[in-house]
């Protein structure tokens, strides 16, 4: 489409639119005219505005709105149309609901009505000017059409006929009296018909008796007070014709409009009047609303335009007098009229009622008489019917509970907390209904009632957490005043609100029992991270821990299983260990006569509370310093061998935990020979827990100042029971822990030595180490169990491939271990890898010690061939030993790697998993592969072959990846073995590049910049006058 076609398009829209405004407007000129046709009050000024309306719709009809739009314009055109369519549809809008309203107040107001239609026709004839059809070419009689509808609508005066004016003042004075004459009424009645055009019978007092009806009730919604009660006395006085009876109940309800409400209220705000001033003329008005009146720069009467000479106000004392009376009086009569109501069947009135009565019972002389009518059964009673309006009866309730007890006990008696309850559980929690339960609560006689109201207190404890804040304080208010029921504040806790719990435990002072049944509750509940916020509050910590001191079993028992209760939550741990009596009291029922039960119970809290706490706090808190003292140690290891089997294990449990955390209480167990002695003869036990835990702690006090043997014979039996249980014991956990303890055997002890030479234990750690590879189908899973039991049985290989142990290292030797622990480096955790490297380094170092002396002593006697010098050390298995199974040289030493049992990294295919575990980040692992790989470059005349083997494997990227990201430790080993590549091996291009910048970003670091600066010295990056040296 062309932008020519374009603009033409939107053209037309803006006509289309114009013209369904144009249709839009002609036709609410049609029906206005229309509805108008028949008024009956004021008809002449009625059917002539019918008239020009008609006539606008001809003229209308006549035009083409494109005609108007080329003389205004589009927007000009779309605004007038859019402001006349307004004022025919508000004109429309006012016949209408006179029409479908009652005539009687049509009649009463005749006077503001017609003024407003003056003004809109007026309104009308301006927007119709505004078009300027006279100066549009178009037929004569058109523009004489359109000038005529302007003049007449211009001119038009709705003013109010004398007769007219006259019974509307009729009508206010009638309504205005305190008592009526049925004669007078029914002349007034048949004027007011005349008026209208209607016969003064029956139907026509019905149908402005239902008119009026309705729109009081509108009114009343709409909270409209002033114009609701005119509408009342309107209806009163059609009931003073008597043409039609007057319900009871009708006027029960419409007692209070007989008074003269007309000078009540204000002319200007249109309600009742508070405090009314008179100005100059004598007129009264809200002092409010005539002050801003005069501040808007008023100076007249708004009531009869007169000038005032003073702005001055009056009080109208007389007045104010009337209305306080009149008020008074009315609400005696709305309360009889409420009362009527709500012992009615209608539900309709009911609802009325009880919306009128929540308001009356506020005050408390109408409250009094609302208990006096027996209404509050029936205000209990409507909170069943979901049809009524409960919210009102709620009120209702809740003001009468706040008077007095006496009503308290109406309102308890008639069932309302079971249907407040009910109320709650489906949702309906709005304040006033929570409030209730509050007044009720604060009476003490009639907590028991409320907390034993099934789902009472769990609702409540639900609505502390409600988004509204005034409803969560309530709730928590009445369950504050229920606490002082011990039963009531268990169920608060069981249902997760502890604050009353936790205050009620602190209050009952004296009160054991009481203390030990909330203890005993406590147990069995269920406790989340708020309910741990309530329960560490310091006093009632220290009320429960001071219940181990009370001399009744049961007292005792419900603290100790509350206390292992919560400790199980570190916020509680530091709570405990901050109060100085807890430990001191557990310690009490370990150490004097009580329940064995106890007693393993007490232990297993002190074991709880240790392994809670870091190392640290054992300096701070008291209690656990008198923990590791001489005497609990000692009672500790006492009990150990004196209790039965299932006391045993808690008392092993707590001095694990103990020696774990304290470097005291393991030296204690350490240097008690006889507690020594009684724990190494348990591993000859046939209670396989007691062992396991036994085992434990024996590890746990041996790791890193080595095992505290018994004497002889008691040692060698403690040897022999823990090789045969790693060799034989089915269970993982307990070889692991034997693996562990022989890794910690004495390592200087030749004793030792010759036990474990003379058992399996070799053969059992090979088993370990190759059943972790799948290769041979190992034996178990891999979880947990066997990870520790690798690690460990690796920790206990170390004792046999020790350099000083040349027996040890020979039956290594014989095992074939190498190829299995190569794997090990591949599939181990780091814990694993680190243990494996430093017993390739143990093994590679020994052989390379060895293999250099012989070369020495070839070089030095070139007669003796190398079969002679293998004879040298016949117990030594050579890496270059020649043999007819395995004829290939090895490339770092020469002479072919031969005898089967011989170790040798390169051959062993060790180094390129060695380098691979440089990039394990864990400490330990990168700084004992490297010690591993430096033993390849301890001979001198085997360097340049050895650093050529670490090079070909990637070596290079792989030392440089420690230097670069390492800890310190490995980055020095890593250095050395660098600067020794460097000096035996070319690094050329990208891999010196990278090497250069990595070592020149290292002379930042103090502790080895001499040493990285002599290997920049070497790569000749560095002049030898560099002031790094």
């Amino acid at each position: 489409m062309s932008t020519m076609d374009f603009n033409i398009g939107i053209e037309d829209v803006g006509v289309a639119i114009l013209q369904e405004l144009w249709n839009r407007v002609t036709l609410q000129a049609v029906e206005l005219a229309k509805e108008t046709r028949d008024v009956v009050i004021e008809k002449d000024s009625f059917r002539e505005f019918s008239r020009s309306i008609t006539e606008l719709d001809v003229l209308l009809k006549a035009l083409n709105v494109r005609t108007i739009e080329a003389a205004m314009g589009t927007e000009s055109t779309k605004v007038a149309l859019e402001k006349l369519n307004d004022k025919l549809r508000r004109a429309r809008k006012i016949i209408k609901n006179y029409k479908a309203g009652s005539r009687l107040r049509f009649l009463l107001h005749s006077h503001s009505v017609l003024t407003e239609m003056s003004g809109l026709a007026k309104d009308i004839a301006t927007t119709i000017s505004s078009f300027q059809l006279s100066n549009l070419d178009m037929a004569l009689n058109l523009k004489s059409m359109n000038d005529e509808v302007i003049e007449k609508l211009n001119s038009m005066e709705f003013s109010v006929a004398a007769a007219t004016e006259k019974i509307a003042l009729e009508i206010e004075n009638s309504v205005s009296q305190s008592s009526r004459n049925r004669e007078n009424a029914v002349n007034l009645l048949e004027k007011i018909a005349e008026a209208v055009g209607a016969d003064a019978n029956a139907s026509l007092v019905q149908t402005e008796l239902a008119f009026l009806k309705q729109e009081k009730e509108e009114m009343e919604v709409q909270k409209k007070q002033a114009e609701a009660l005119q509408l009342s006395q309107l209806m009163q006085l059609l009931h003073s014709t008597e043409i039609v009876p007057s319900p009871r109940n009708e006027e029960a309800s419409t007692y209070h409009k007989q008074y003269p409400i007309g000078s009540f209220i204000c002319p200007l705000c249109k309600e009742i009047m508070v405090d009314p001033v008179a100005v100059f003329c004598g007129h009264s008005f809200e002092r409010n609303a005539i002050q801003e009146y005069f501040e808007s720069g008023n100076k007249n009467c708004p009531t009869c335009k007169e000038e005032l000479r003073s702005l001055e106000l009056t009080p109208n004392v007389n007045l104010r007098s009337s209305i306080e009376e009149w008020k008074k009086n009315d609400m005696d009569l709305r309360f009889q009229a409420a009362v009527s109501g709500i012992n009615s069947d209608d539900h309709i009135r009911k609802n009325q009622a009880l919306d009128d009565m929540q308001v009356l019972v506020e005050i408390s002389q109408y409250a009094v008489r609302a208990a006096e009518e027996g209404l509050i059964p029936k205000f209990v009673e409507s909170l069943k019917d979901t049809t009524l309006n409960t919210m009102a009866a709620v009120k209702c309730l809740y003001c009468l509970a706040t008077y007095c007890d006496d009503r308290k006990r109406e309102i308890i008696e008639a069932g309302a907390v079971r249907r407040i309850v009910k109320r709650i559980y489906n949702g309906e929690t709005e304040p006033n209904t929570i409030a209730i339960l509050l007044e009720l609560s604060k009476t003490e006689a009639f907590v028991e009632k409320i907390g034993n109201t099934k789902d009472c207190i769990p609702l409540l404890v639900y609505l502390v957490g409600n988004s509204n804040p005034e409803i969560a304080l309530k709730a928590q208010d009445v369950l504050r005043n229920l606490s002082s029921n011990t039963h009531f504040v268990v169920k608060m806790a069981e249902s997760g609100f502890f604050q009353s719990f936790v205050a009620r435990f602190n209050q009952a002072v004296g009160h054991q029992e009481t203390r030990a049944l909330m203890a005993s509750a406590l147990i069995e509940m269920q406790l989340k991270e708020n309910s741990i916020n309530d329960l560490k509050d310091k006093q009632f910590v220290h009320n429960l821990v001071h219940m181990l001191a009370a001399n009744a079993p049961a007292c005792k028992s419900a603290c100790i299983k509350c206390v292992k209760k919560l400790i199980q939550y570190p916020k509680m741990v530091k709570r405990f260990l901050s109060d100085p009596a807890t430990i001191p009291l557990v310690l009490n029922v370990i150490s004097f006569r009580s329940d064995p039960i106890l007693k393993q119970e007490a232990a297993e809290i002190l074991a709880l509370l240790v392994q809670a706490c870091k190392q640290p706090q054992f300096q701070i808190y008291q209690g656990l310093q008198e923990l590791q003292s001489e005497h609990s140690v000692g009672l500790f290891l006492q009990l150990v061998e004196k209790s039965e089997r299932e006391f045993k294990i808690q008392f092993l449990h707590l001095l694990i935990e103990l020696s774990n955390k304290s470097k005291t209480a393991q030296n204690l167990i350490r240097d008690n020979v006889d507690a020594v002695t009684h724990l190494f003869s348990c591993l000859d036990s046939n209670q396989p827990l007691v062992r396991r835990w036994t085992m434990k702690l024996i590890y746990c006090v041996s790791e890193g100042d080595g095992v505290p043997l018994p004497p002889s014979p008691g040692k060698e039996t403690a040897i022999n029971n823990l090789a045969s249980i790693l060799i034989c014991s089915p269970d993982f956990e307990e070889r692991s822990i034997a693996a562990g303890i022989i890794s910690q055997l004495p390592k200087d002890d030749i004793d030792v030595d010759e036990i474990l030479c003379k058992t399996e234990t070799l053969k059992a750690i090979h088993e370990v180490i190759c059943s972790s590879d799948e290769e041979f189908g190992g034996i178990g899973a891999h979880n947990n169990q066997d990870k520790s039991l690798l690690e460990n049985a690796l920790a206990a290989l170390l004792r046999f491939t020790g350099s000083s142990k040349p027996e040890l290292q020979n039956q290594v030797g014989k095992l074939e271990l190498y190829p299995a622990l190569v794997r090990v480096l591949s599939t181990g955790n780091s814990l694993a890898k680190q243990r494996t490297a430093t017993a390739l380094e143990h093994l590679s170092r020994s052989t390379s010690s060895l293999v250099s002396e012989a070369s020495i002593r070839v070089r030095h006697e070139d007669s003796r061939s190398l079969f002679n010098t293998i004879n040298l050390f016949p117990n030594m298995s050579w890496c270059c030993s020649a043999s007819a199974e395995n004829k290939i040289s090895c490339p770092v030493h020469g002479i072919a790697c031969s005898q089967r049992h011989t170790f040798c990294l390169v051959k062993a295919d060790a180094v390129k998993p060695l380098l691979q575990t440089l990039s394990d980040t864990n400490s330990g692992v990168a700084e004992a592969s490297l010690k591993a790989l430096e033993t390849l470059l301890e001979d001198h005349s085997t360097l340049s072959h050895a650093t050529a083997a670490i090079v070909e494997s990637q070596g290079v990227e792989a030392i440089l990846q420690v230097l670069e990201k390492g800890t310190l430790s490995a980055k020095t080993i890593a250095l050395d073995l660098f600067h020794k590549i460097v000096n035996h091996s070319r690094i050329s291009g990208p891999s010196f590049q990278r090497s250069e910048g990595i070592l020149i970003q290292l002379l930042h670091e103090d502790a080895i910049r001499k040493k990285v600066a002599l290997v920049l010295k070497q790569m000749k990056v560095l002049p030898e006058q560099s002031s790094y040296f």
